[in-house]
């Protein structure tokens, strides 16, 4: 246990608010539970394993003691799992998509309420007390997110897809590349934009077993991005790695939208893990594959704590069926709060058809329209669609809803309580606890790494 330490003014009380690690590392031999593999957590009461997926209790019980598992079969209790967890026939399901695609549009029909494509003339049980979608177009068939009603549990398997505009930005940035390949872990409405492109081609890793339905074997594999798992195994893998090794010499991206609930260290590990299986397969230099991440603003320290080379862009990533996260009438007033974070040139997102956006003469890249390049901080220093400002006692740029508070020697909403530490999940400077990154005493010209010099 990393030890404690707080530097608030001595004479204010200091409450600290602690949190739950995740030890990132190879998940193979952890115990599974319905989502697949667990995740090895650490805490006050020691270290245990629970659901890679559900942060809620109620959506998945297993909470197993590292020390119990030690002594626990791991074999014979992953196996009653492996038996317990469906296994899909894709082939089935595919042979049923082609089949209900040669019936004429008045004899397709989707069953939300049993998640099934059915041939209306071969099956009534659905027409009566369910929802259904009738008469699906051959463009309905081809575009399943615009007729698949979402699954909204943020901390689950949220299913919020971009919008046509958002998913065309991510395949100009991807064009501007000079990459024609995509890992689609999340993402199917770029999924489906990228089938009637012929410049790209993709596969796409999604939790939802209902896209099963609708792609061969070769472009849907039933994925967890939390634990790197695939629910078929060696048949998939199989699938995975002829896709990375097709792409050899043609460009490889990975494009992802998780969950915003989720926690960012075991997806830097899939990350990580699908980059060197690439690295391994293709024979090449050992590095992070190309990333394309959409994920909330507020992640932007944890991410580049733990994958420096992955950098937040300012462009605002909008959800077709999110009112919130979108930039129109009804959505969040500062703008959608998802950004794109990747470690592909930002000269190469190029924004010059969005009236949102201008080009920063001195970043060199497009930035939305309410950001202000600080001569100060040297950079436009917007995070959340707000204009920043400058603290020239803290040195840096902060919302202008912020004040620099005296007592707690940093800037802080007006209305907040003095002394008050926030464990997260660690300094972004030192990787330690009970601090922050301005008040590292690792970090060159701390007061506290002064001390330590004139000793």
């Amino acid at each position: 246990m990393v030890k404690k330490r707080s530097f608030v003014a001595a004479e204010t009380p200091v409450q600290h608010f602690k949190s739950v690690e995740v030890i990132a590392e190879d998940v193979t031999n952890h115990p599974l539970c319905m989502h697949g593999p667990t995740l090895l957590f650490s805490s006050e009461k020691g270290r245990f394993f629970a659901c890679a997926s559900c942060r809620n209790k109620k959506d998945c019980t297993v909470h197993i003691d590292e020390d119990d598992w030690q002594k626990e079969g791991v074999r014979q209790r992953n196996e009653k799992y492996y038996k317990l967890i469906p296994k899909l026939d894709k082939a089935a399901a595919w042979n049923h998509f082609k089949e209900v695609k040669s019936r004429h549009p008045s004899d397709r029909a989707y069953c939300h309420t049993c998640q099934e494509l059915f041939i209306v003339s071969q099956s009534r049980k659905h027409l009566k007390d369910h929802r259904i979608v009738l008469q699906l177009t051959d463009e309905q068939l081809a575009h399943p997110t615009t007729f698949l009603l979402p699954l909204e549990n943020d901390q689950q398997e949220a299913q919020y897809t971009f919008t046509k505009k958002s998913a065309s930005t991510v395949l100009g940035i991807l064009k501007n590349n000079k990459i024609s390949n995509i890992l689609c872990i999340g993402t199917p409405s770029i999924h489906e934009a990228v089938q009637e492109n012929p410049d790209f081609d993709s596969l796409l890793l999604d939790y939802d077993t209902r896209y099963q339905q609708f792609y061969p074997n070769n472009k849907f594999l039933w994925y967890n991005m939390f634990n790197n798992y695939l629910f078929n195994l060696n048949e998939d893998e199989k699938v995975l790695k002829k896709f990375l090794k097709s792409t050899r010499n043609k460009g490889l991206a990975i494009v992802m939208d998780p969950p915003f609930g989720g926690r960012v260290e075991p997806l830097i590990q899939t990350i990580k893990e699908l980059s060197n299986m690439y690295n391994k397969i293709c024979e090449s230099e050992d590095k992070i594959l190309p990333v394309i991440w959409a994920f909330p603003y507020f992640a932007e320290p944890y991410i580049k704590n733990m994958l420096p080379e992955i950098k937040m862009h300012d462009y605002q990533v909008e959800y077709q069926n999110h009112k919130k996260f979108q930039n129109k009438k009804g959505g969040r007033k500062f703008g959608s709060p998802v950004r794109f974070f990747t470690n592909l040139p930002f000269s190469t997102i190029d924004l010059s058809n969005d009236s949102s956006y201008k080009l920063c003469n001195k970043c060199k890249y497009w930035v939305s329209t309410t950001n202000v390049h600080c001569n100060k901080c040297k950079e436009c220093t917007s995070k959340n669609g707000m204009t920043y400002k400058h603290c020239h006692v803290c040195k840096r740029c902060v919302k202008p809803t912020y004040k620099h508070c005296e007592t707690c020697s940093r800037c802080c909403q007006e209305k907040h309580i003095c002394g008050i530490v926030v464990e997260s999940q660690s300094c972004y400077n030192c990787n330690e606890k009970g601090h922050k990154k301005s008040e590292c005493p690792q970090k060159d010209g701390s007061s506290a790494n002064k001390k330590r010099k004139s000793n």
